[in-house]
């Protein structure tokens, strides 16, 4: 089994580095390695994510359908982070955006995200307020079925949210680009293109 990659940033240490630490021991058991980092500015995100390539990117704080932040002074809107993760070239194939943060999987974050960076395939999140040890509970029951099971990412996701009553989503970019209001609202037909001409 190849080795994979998982960056996990945290912003804020609202989220608890025991229930961080629980996600990591667990990863480990599918030879995933983890690089943890905790961050304060854009500067710092940017350097984690040129010259690597991940599986993926857990992004650990506040959020909500604008921005990416630590409700004091680290605010990051969703496109920027979609813009960030699409000029570092950091995904690999069939990557996974984890927002570990409340509300974090609402669609107008998700379509932005993918709006923003054609090579962000899935993106995985709560949609309700959840604690730090409810989600960490939902996304390890998502890599047992994901990375154990080799269940799809959407179906993954749906059985995480049965096993703990959490409502975690998983959104696919094939099923969010059949949508009509992606192409009018959402997708960004000039966001990547320096990088891949180069």
């Amino acid at each position: 089994m190849t080795d994979k990659n998982l960056l996990f940033v945290r912003i804020t240490k609202d989220v608890l580095t025991n229930s961080a630490n629980g996600l990591f021991s667990f990863a480990q058991h599918f030879n995933i390695k983890i690089t943890a980092a905790d961050i304060q500015t854009e500067d710092e995100l940017k350097g984690l994510l040129k010259g690597n390539r991940y599986d993926y990117i857990y992004l650990a704080g506040h959020g909500d359908e604008n921005c990416f932040t630590d409700n004091k002074d680290f605010n990051l809107s969703w496109s920027e982070i979609g813009n960030i993760i699409c000029e570092t070239n950091c995904l690999n194939p069939e990557s996974i955006i984890m927002l570990y943060c409340c509300k974090g999987g609402m669609g107008n974050v998700v379509y932005t995200l993918m709006g923003m960076c054609e090579n962000i395939k899935y993106v995985c999140g709560a949609k309700q307020t959840v604690s730090s040890l409810d989600l960490v509970t939902a996304f390890t029951m998502f890599l047992f079925h994901y990375e154990h099971r080799g269940i799809n990412p959407v179906i993954s996701a749906q059985k995480a949210s049965f096993a703990t009553d959490i409502r975690l989503e998983c959104y696919d970019r094939g099923d969010v680009e059949m949508n009509p209001l992606f192409h009018q609202n959402y997708y960004c037909e000039e966001c990547g293109k320096e990088r891949i001409e180069e």
